[in-house]
C-alpha cells in the first residue's frame, strides 16, 4: 500500500506531544454546568461557547429526551423527502424571533453557510472579510460569483472592491461576520449598510458568535446596531448560545425557497434529529422568556475583560464573552494552554493558518454557567501563566 498521505508540518510536530497536544480531548465529566473534568483535571470550562448555559439546562435537556421517545433517533434522510413537526416549529420560532419572513434549518451552522455557494452566480462578486469562518471561505470557493477579500473591517477597502464589482456589471455582495470570535470585534455593520445601500449590493451576515448574546432581545449585530433591515440574509448556528445542534439561514421567502431547492449542502444532509431540533427549540425559547441569562454573560465578560486588562492585555473594544489572547509561538503558546489547564482553566488553542501571524491564540469564553470566582479564578490562572505578550515575547 503506498503512503501517499502529506504530513502538514506544524500538526506533525505536536500531534505526538501527549502532553501539549490540545485537540480530540475527551471530556470526562461535567461536575457543574460551568465546570469540566479533561484529563483527569477538573477545569472550569473556559473553551465552551455555550454562551446562555442552555446545554445543560433541565427544561432543555427534557424536551429532548421527550423528542426522542416520540420520534425516534433520528430523520433517516433529507429534508426534501419529509419532515416532522417540530422542525416547522423550529423555523417559525426562529424566524419569529428574528424578524425574518422565512428560515431554513440545516444539520450544522458549517452547512448553513455552505449553502449560500447556490446564491452565488457568474452576475455577482462576492467580496468577503478577510477574517470570515472557513464555512464562509469554502462557500464562496463553491459558488460561480468572482470573490475577493477586503483587509479585515477595511471599510475603504471593501468599497474599492465594490467599484470593481461595478465597473465590471457585477452585483457586489458584501460577506462578513457579525461578531469575529478570535479578534473579539464586530464588523462595522453601519459603515457597511452604508455601502451596500449606496451600491446595490447585497448583505449577509454570520450570525455565529452574536446570535443570541447581542442586542437588547438578541436577535444579534443587526439589532445592535439598529440596523437589521440592511442585512439581507442571516446565518447562524444553534449550537454555540442556543445549546443544541444545527444552523440555519434567515432571509426572504425567495432566498429560502432556492436554498431549499438547490443549496446542496443542505439538500443532501439528512435532517436534524428530533432531540437537536426539540433542545434547540426550547432554548429559543427559554431564552427569550429569560434574559437574565443574556444579563449574566455580559457580567462575566465584563468583569474578564477589566481583570485581563488589569494585567496588561490588551482588550477589543466590544466586551464580549469570547477573548483571545497571544500565546507566543506555537510549542511555547501550547505548554501556556497546558499550563492552564493543569492550574484549572481548560481554554481553546489555535495554531496557525487558523489565526493570521506565526503565533498561537488561547482563546478563553464564560457563559452563563460561569459564577464570579469561576472568572476571577480564570483572571488568576492567565496571570500565572499566560503574560501579556511583548515584540520580544
Amino acid at each position: 500500500m503506498t503512503d501517499w498521505i502529506t504530513d502538514i508540518p506544524i500538526l506533525h510536530e505536536f500531534v505526538t506531544r501527549r502532553d501539549i497536544y490540545p485537540y480530540y480531548l475527551v471530556i470526562e465529566d461535567r461536575p457543574t454546568p460551568g465546570e469540566v473534568i479533561v484529563d483527569g483535571v477538573r477545569a472550569i470550562n473556559a473553551a465552551s461557547t455555550d454562551y446562555l448555559g442552555l446545554a445543560t439546562d433541565s427544561g432543555v435537556r427534557s424536551a429532548a429526551s421527550k423528542a426522542a421517545t416520540k420520534y425516534g433517533t433520528c430523520c433517516t434522510g433529507s429534508p426534501m423527502l419529509g419532515t416532522i413537526g417540530l422542525h416547522h416549529e423550529l423555523e417559525e420560532e426562529l424566524a419569529d424571533f428574528l424578524h425574518r419572513p422565512a428560515v431554513m434549518l440545516t444539520m450544522t451552522g458549517f452547512q448553513a453557510n455552505l449553502s449560500l455557494s447556490a446564491l452565488f452566480g457568474t452576475n455577482h462578486m462576492v467580496i468577503a472579510d478577510q477574517h470570515i469562518h472557513a464555512s464562509l471561505v469554502e462557500s464562496v470557493s463553491l459558488g460561480r460569483a468572482e470573490h475577493r477579500r477586503f483587509g479585515h473591517n477595511d471599510i475603504a477597502h471593501a468599497e474599492r472592491l465594490m467599484r470593481t464589482a461595478t465597473d465590471k456589471g457585477k452585483t457586489p455582495i458584501i460577506l462578513t461576520e457579525g461578531a469575529f470570535s478570535l479578534g473579539g470585534d464586530l464588523c462595522p455593520l453601519p459603515q457597511l449598510a452604508e455601502l451596500t445601500e449606496r451600491y446595490g449590493a447585497g448583505l449577509i451576515v454570520d450570525g455565529a458568535h452574536d446570535f443570541g448574546v447581542l442586542g437588547n432581545n438578541g436577535r444579534g449585530i443587526g439589532e445592535h446596531f439598529d440596523a437589521e433591515g440592511a442585512i439581507d440574509i442571516v446565518t447562524g448556528t444553534l449550537c454555540k448560545a442556543f445549546g443544541s445542534i444545527g444552523g440555519f439561514v434567515a432571509g426572504s421567502v425567495k432566498a429560502i425557497r432556492n436554498l431549499r431547492h438547490f443549496g446542496s449542502a443542505q439538500m443532501y444532509s439528512a435532517s436534524l434529529p428530533p432531540a437537536s431540533a426539540a433542545a434547540a427549540l426550547t432554548a429559543v425559547r427559554t431564552a427569550r422568556a429569560r434574559p437574565e441569562l443574556r444579563a449574566a454573560v455580559w457580567d462575566s465578560a465584563q468583569r474578564l475583560h477589566r481583570g485581563l486588562a488589569q494585567l496588561g492585555h490588551r482588550m477589543p473594544a466590544w466586551p464580549g464573552p469570547a477573548v483571545a489572547l497571544p500565546a507566543g509561538e506555537p510549542e511555547s503558546g501550547l505548554k501556556k494552554w497546558r499550563a492552564l489547564l493543569d492550574a484549572g482553566v481548560f481554554t481553546g488553542a489555535f495554531l496557525p493558518p487558523s489565526v493570521a501571524g506565526d503565533q498561537l491564540v488561547v482563546r478563553i469564553t464564560v457563559t452563563a454557567a460561569h459564577t464570579p470566582d469561576h472568572v476571577d479564578r480564570i483572571i488568576e490562572a492567565v496571570g500565572r501563566h499566560l503574560p501579556p505578550q511583548t515584540a520580544a515575547s
